[in-house]
């Protein structure tokens, strides 16, 4: 077997890599995994009065803790077309449009990151999963009487129309937000990967903005972005174990290598 190259390959090596064999099986395996996912989402969404109850519970329980803000976030941009516009935007392209482009810009320039990263996803993806099919739970926009606005719905028709295609989309996975948690762990590794001060500053901002448009949009309650931040962080715990039982070197990526074929 050849030894892996620890060198950087060049701009026409990593563009054919990606579009190889090697490319076509790693974008086969993760279409799949993602179908999967969305079609057990899909697979549960008759059981909408078990979502609702566990939704009003989940507004109890935060007004317990003194964390019930969810309708005073949203009043801040209800007055202002342009913020319901941009929370909007945030929502729709901020989530898989991202998740897809990252892939295939750590898959071309920092392979051993990019495999890090793809099982960090598909773990906190099947942690989610199992987590909407045990305990589905409706959005603060779906649950009657709440006082919430689906921004998505009202001021957005195609994004919405998007996003609510019912052979893959389950209305009552909210808890957890994969939406936050997701942004939050692309966060983590661009900065991880590229060391740069705005990389860094992405990495604030870009799940700082998402928290906010999850929550603005009556998509997610505040401790769903909980959630979601702990079963992407999970995810990323069980990804870098698999790493060190595989005994990859140099974790931290100082270039792309190639992986064996």
């Amino acid at each position: 077997m050849a030894a892996i190259s620890t060198t950087r390959p060049g701009r026409a090596r990593r563009v054919w890599d990606l579009t190889g064999r090697v490319g076509l099986h790693e974008i086969v395996v993760v279409v799949v995994a993602f179908l999967i996912y969305f079609a057990i989402r899909g697979a549960v969404v008759d059981r909408a009065g078990e979502a609702m109850v566990r939704g009003i519970r989940l507004i109890e329980l935060e007004q317990r803790f003194s964390l019930y803000h969810e309708l005073e976030m949203q009043s801040w941009i209800l007055d202002h077309f342009w913020l319901i516009k941009m929370m909007n935007w945030v929502y729709f392209w901020g989530h898989m449009p991202l998740v897809i482009g990252v892939a295939a810009w750590l898959y071309i320039w920092h392979r051993k990151a990019y495999f890090v990263t793809r099982n960090a996803f598909l773990a906190s993806g099947a942690i989610g999963v199992v987590m909407y099919w045990l305990f589905p739970v409706a959005p603060p926009r779906l649950i009657p009487f709440a006082g919430f606005i689906d921004t998505m719905a009202a001021f957005d028709r195609v994004g919405y129309n998007a996003q609510e295609a019912e052979a893959f989309v389950n209305p009552f996975a909210a808890v957890p937000s994969l939406h936050f948690g997701w942004s939050l762990l692309l966060g983590v590794v661009i900065a991880w990967v590229s060391r740069h001060p705005l990389s860094y500053a992405f990495a604030f901002a870009w799940p700082a903005a998402m928290f906010f448009s999850v929550v603005m949009t009556g998509n997610h309650f505040i401790l769903d972005a909980v959630a979601g931040g702990i079963v992407s962080f999970a995810g990323l715990g069980i990804a870098l174990g698999i790493a060190k039982y595989l005994q990859w070197p140099d974790l931290r990526p100082s270039g792309a290598a190639v992986p064996p074929g």
